[in-house]
């Protein structure tokens, strides 16, 4: 098959893939093991710095490509892309100009505008772009969107997400394109909260409205390290968000109530508890002024297993061979950039913000801040 042809249905193990940034911590902590559990062949790696390309390819046998146009022009189905999310728009956007599908670390992008023209490029090409926000596939995430769809929660009224991701300053100094308007478009929500805002929207939907309070607590950076946010849908449900890279919380969860049951997502699984019958019913009924409305206790409903980056790659390798969609397209890792681009703007105008948001809108803000900034620097461009 050459570069970029349409793919026949085959076994998954037969994509063929190449890889921009296989240097980076990300590739070779996660997207090696995940490669060599599925099978997924690599037929050449390049990364800016050349030594740390050729590092990993030893280790394998993987061609080194001394070129990005000479890594594109490689017999290959598809291209892994685990370079600093700032090049991502137009790293992608080269490999389907290749007529390559795309596996690329999450966030897509930073702004709207470049998720739109690269959502519209997959849609002109026949290819797909997948996006690994892995969290999709955790079963007990699988299994709440399913109880979720059933109505096993009755009428959804409130959610609650607690996330901390603790960092040592170094993470930012290290690397010091994080943290700036200018390199990273965004802080905390951003880069590490993203997986807690896509879980969110992927189980009740993108909210209708945004209000936030972001700021910088402790970390040496431009952008937030700590983020309080309230999502509204019209249909009446709320949900708050915290967020922080500034201190260590109790263990990450997401908890949705509703009418009928709630649910809650951790690091252990999901656990589930019902209430007697809907309490819309209940407070219809006659009856004492304090009777009380009756609720199981808190029981596992599923233990915690999967959201790998094996799942994904296999989910990807599947996709491609049946020409179908992978999991999170770029248009399904959409939302949760959209809600962060929200909370941005309403912490600064100190308002709420109504979706959908005008990504134009969101560019100029974007634009702005890093105008005002002196900033650090931006990753380094990818050379040709």
């Amino acid at each position: 098959m050459t570069a970029g042809a349409d793919p026949a249905p085959s076994d998954p193990a037969g994509l063929r893939v190449v890889v921009i940034a296989a240097g980076s911590h990300i590739f070779q902590a996660a997207h090696v093991p995940a490669i060599l559990a599925t099978g997924v062949q690599v037929v050449g790696v390049f990364d800016a710095e050349p030594s740390r390309a050729a590092e990993v390819a030893a280790e394998h046998g993987w061609k080194v490509a001394d070129t990005l146009d000479e890594l594109l022009a490689l017999d290959a189905d598809a291209a892994v892309v685990c370079a600093p999310h700032p090049l991502h728009a137009e790293l992608v956007q080269r490999c389907l100009d290749a007529q390559l599908w795309v596996l690329v670390e999450k966030p897509l992008a930073a702004r709207l505008s470049e998720i739109d023209a690269l959502t519209a490029a997959v849609e002109a090409s026949g290819r797909q772009v997948a996006v690994v926000q892995q969290h999709r596939l955790r079963a007990e995430v699988v299994q709440a969107r399913r109880r979720i769809a059933a109505g096993e929660l009755g009428a959804v009224h409130r959610a609650v997400v607690t996330a901390s991701y603790p960092k040592r300053a170094s993470y930012y100094v290290d690397t010091p394109w994080r943290g700036t308007w200018q390199g990273e478009g965004g802080g905390v929500l951003l880069n590490q909260g993203l997986h807690d805002i896509d879980v969110l929207v992927h189980l009740l939907g993108r909210p209708d409205a945004v209000t936030a309070n972001l700021r910088t607590l402790v970390q040496p950076i431009e952008t937030e390290d700590t983020a309080d946010v309230l999502l509204e849908w019209t249909g009446g449900a709320t949900a708050t968000v915290h967020i922080t890279s500034a201190a260590r919380l109790d263990g990450n969860r997401t908890e949705i109530f509703g009418s009928g049951g709630s649910l809650r997502l951790s690091q252990d699984g999901l656990d589930i508890r019902s209430g007697h019958g809907d309490f819309r019913d209940f407070a219809a009924t006659a009856g004492g002024h304090f009777d009380a409305y009756e609720v199981s206790d808190w029981r596992r409903a599923v233990p915690h297993g999967g959201g790998t980056h094996a799942e994904v790659y296999s989910d990807f390798a599947t996709a491609w061979a049946e020409d179908g969609e992978p999991l999170t397209t770029a248009r399904a890792a959409r939302d949760a950039v959209e809600v962060i681009a929200a909370a941005a703007l309403s912490s600064t105008r100190r308002a709420t913000v109504s979706l959908p948001l005008d990504p134009a809108e969101f560019d100029a803000f974007l634009d702005a801040r890093i105008a005002a900034s002196p900033g650090r620097r931006t990753p380094e461009r990818t050379p040709a």
